[in-house]
């Protein structure tokens, strides 16, 4: 339902307006069967489509209203979709606790309403509600909470997120129709109007953002860096984004067993307190991310391009024991401009990222700005060979593989980048793993051609090591050495 703006209402100025935004869709929605009985799945986050909604939604406000104080309701959904909405604006989201969450579908209008009467006669005379009534209940502390962000927030555009069934009883509300069923979409902006000493309902299910047909547009920090590097760090995102999004969310169990043995590799080195807020930038499924909850970090943050990979690991979030899952949560934010103040965690923790950009010394950069005094930066990437002959042939390899990547890095290179930005080395090693290679390209879903073009390179370099990947045959398969450096340093 779309009610058209009512003309006069430009004439005269606007004493306040209330934007109520639906958040975006969540893994509930998808998922329903599933997540049946998990007991995180009532606070869920969002999809790879949710997470597309949102950056459309995002931008669109960006460029068509102008809103001055922005709030969520509490639901994990909500504050997602908030924060995304905020982080493109530039404004802050207050997470308001009196919000009401959602209601269960069955008890959204209470059930001795008949709704299957054909006629709409019945509409003329609006029951009486029950305030103790879980639709009572629920409506009296949404118009509440509504009505104390209105007052401290008069003469401005307010945007409001909060799920559909909040929407609709509000809605409800001001037009006075609690018998009425309304169906809010996704992202959908319905819009309330004081005016002329009156309430205005100007539209409701406003979705101009949508369909998906365009790619959403990144607004990011970076208006001090040149255009050629905000052009080539746009580039990259891009990559990764379509490279990621055709790789399916669930993994073979024996693949995920043994990347889970280099990610316990990885945390064995590093010796990282118990206890701590961590970053895990470049998350994917976010395995490492889990895996830190589950060696004691009290809080884990798991950012990620890509809308695919951010529901795979919501699924796998959800999947986990709730003492996990609740410290654990992902956000769609690039590496190089992130939604979080100053000083915001002690460890930050970014694997096979740098790899992946033009300008790894941004992301370092920005990894700086975020970590506390005495914070610990993890860093484990590709190595490459000395030889720049192998170095340029591992590097062919490996874009044939995965589309997205940019370069792999010396030792000499990546210590030169770490301490060019303030950082201070800490501890060091060389990480080999035994990898066959036909798993290697499963992992990233290589299509068939380019699988044939990486084993004819391999082949035809096993004598000399052209790659530098020592590379050899065993039992009919090819295996080489995937070798990783790994970096531990603090921020004076």
């Amino acid at each position: 339902m779309t009610l058209l703006s009512i003309d006069h209402l430009s004439l005269s100025p606007q004493e306040v307006r209330l934007l109520l935004i639906c958040h975006a869709e969540g893994m509930q929605n998808r998922y329903t069967e599933l997540l049946q009985g998990v007991e995180p799945a009532a606070d869920s986050g969002l999809t790879a489509f949710g997470w597309e909604q949102t950056s459309l939604l995002a931008q669109w406000l960006a460029t068509h209203e102008s809103i001055d104080v922005l709030y969520s309701a509490p639901l994990l959904q909500s504050r997602l979709t908030a924060q995304r909405i905020g982080q493109t604006l530039g404004i802050p989201v207050t997470v308001d606790e009196r919000l009401p969450g959602r209601l269960a579908p069955d008890l959204t209008l209470p059930a001795a309403w008949d709704r299957s009467e054909r006629s709409i006669a019945h509409f003329d005379a609006p029951p009486v509600i029950d305030p103790a009534s879980p639709y009572g209940i629920y409506l009296h502390s949404l118009v509440e909470a509504l009505d104390a962000i209105v007052l401290s927030n008069w003469g401005k555009t307010i945007a409001v997120v909060l799920s559909g069934n909040g929407v609709a009883t509000a809605v409800r509300h001001f037009a006075g129709g609690h018998a009425l069923s309304i169906a809010v979409s996704h992202t959908a902006i319905t819009e309330l109007r004081r005016q002329d000493g009156a309430w205005w309902l100007v539209c409701v299910n406003r979705r101009e953002h949508l369909p998906l047909g365009v790619a959403p547009v990144q607004r990011q920090r970076g208006a001090g860096r040149d255009a050629e590097t905000n052009s080539e760090i746009a580039r990259d995102v891009a990559h990764v984004v379509a490279t990621y999004a055709r790789i399916p969310p669930h993994g073979e169990e024996q693949a995920d067993a043994r990347r889970l043995q280099r990610l316990q590799h990885l945390l064995k080195f590093a010796q990282l307190p118990k206890d701590v807020s961590v970053l895990d930038v470049g998350t994917g499924t976010g395995q490492m991310a889990l895996l830190l909850a589950e060696e004691g970090a009290r809080e884990v943050v798991g950012i990620d391009i890509s809308p695919a990979m951010l529901e795979a690991a919501e699924l796998q979030r959800l999947r986990s024991r709730p003492q996990v899952a609740r410290r654990v949560s992902f956000r769609l934010a690039p590496a190089h401009a992130l939604p979080f103040r100053d000083e915001r965690f002690d460890v930050i923790v970014c694997r096979l990222v740098l790899h992946h950009s033009h300008k790894p010394q941004v992301i370092l950069a920005e990894l700086m700005r975020l970590l506390k005094h005495n914070g610990i930066l993890l860093i484990a990437d590709l190595l490459s060979a000395d030889d720049p002959v192998k170095r340029a042939t591992q590097n062919a390899i490996e874009e044939k593989r995965n589309p997205s990547h940019v370069g792999v890095f010396g030792v000499e290179q990546v210590r030169k980048l770490v301490t060019s930005v303030g950082f201070v080395i800490e501890a060091e090693q060389i990480a080999v793993f035994e990898r066959e290679l036909d798993e290697w390209l499963a992992d990233m879903q290589t299509e068939p051609g380019a699988r044939t073009v990486v084993r004819e390179m391999i082949e035809a370099g096993l004598e000399t090591d052209a790659a530098g990947l020592h590379a050899r045959r065993q039992a009919n398969k090819l295996i080489f050495d995937q070798r990783l450096f790994y970096l531990k340093a603090r921020k004076p």
